[in-house]
């Protein structure tokens, strides 16, 4: 008994040693299902989506035109031009005309002279000093002539005294000499370094005869 017993549980185990060799490895079929899977549904999907672009797209074209606008504009992007923009322009404002301004006039320092009555006749100092103001003259002061700081009316002739005793100031003299009618010769220079006037007249017993004076008295 125990021989048939042990031969049977020999005969059992080499049966499943024999079906555990013919049958595959576990969870080899599963893998290759879920490949499979996966290859009919992405084969789905690209069937799917050929069909609904080949024939409900035409169809909802023809429904909604503004769909086939939003396509076109969505496929097609025309190139922006760059525009650039107007630059600002300048306000120009007129210009006025320049200002004609008159020429300053250069101030020229007026000449001035002393007269000094030595002849003793009244008013005739008052009449050559009007008639050198006329002249443009600065008339500063008038008056008596005096030596040793008293008044004396014996002048002979009457005499121009240059006190500045420059080449300017000498043509200035001869200049007024000319116009009262005195010669050369009764014209002195002297160098006063603090002058009265630039020029003094001091007027003598001679007076009726120069022109200046002719017809007054």
């Amino acid at each position: 008994m125990k021989r048939r017993r042990r031969a049977n549980t020999y005969t059992i185990q080499r049966k499943k040693t024999t079906q555990t060799r013919h049958r595959p490895a576990p969870g080899s079929s599963g893998r290759f299902g879920t490949v499979v899977k996966f290859f009919i549904i992405i084969a789905a999907i690209a069937l799917l989506t050929y069909a609904g672009y080949k024939y409900a797209l035409p169809v909802l074209q023809e429904k909604l035109p503004s769909l086939q606008i939003s396509k076109k504009a969505a496929s097609f992007t025309p190139a922006v031009k760059e525009t650039q923009k107007p630059l600002p322009v300048e306000e120009t404002k007129p210009v006025p005309p320049p200002v004609q301004t008159e020429p300053k006039e250069t101030f020229v320092k007026a000449t001035q002279v002393e007269i000094l009555n030595g002849c003793g006749q009244q008013g005739v100092a008052k009449i050559l000093a009007d008639k050198l103001k006329k002249w443009n003259y600065d008339v500063v002061n008038t008056g008596n002539y005096l030596k040793h700081g008293k008044r004396y009316f014996k002048v002979k002739k009457t005499k121009m005294i240059d006190q500045l005793n420059t080449p300017e100031s000498q043509k200035k003299c001869l200049k007024l000499a000319k116009a009262i009618g005195l010669s050369p010769k009764q014209v002195q220079s002297f160098s006063n370094p603090n002058p009265i006037a630039d020029i003094t007249i001091i007027i003598g017993l001679d007076y009726q005869k120069l022109p200046i004076f002719k017809g007054k008295k």
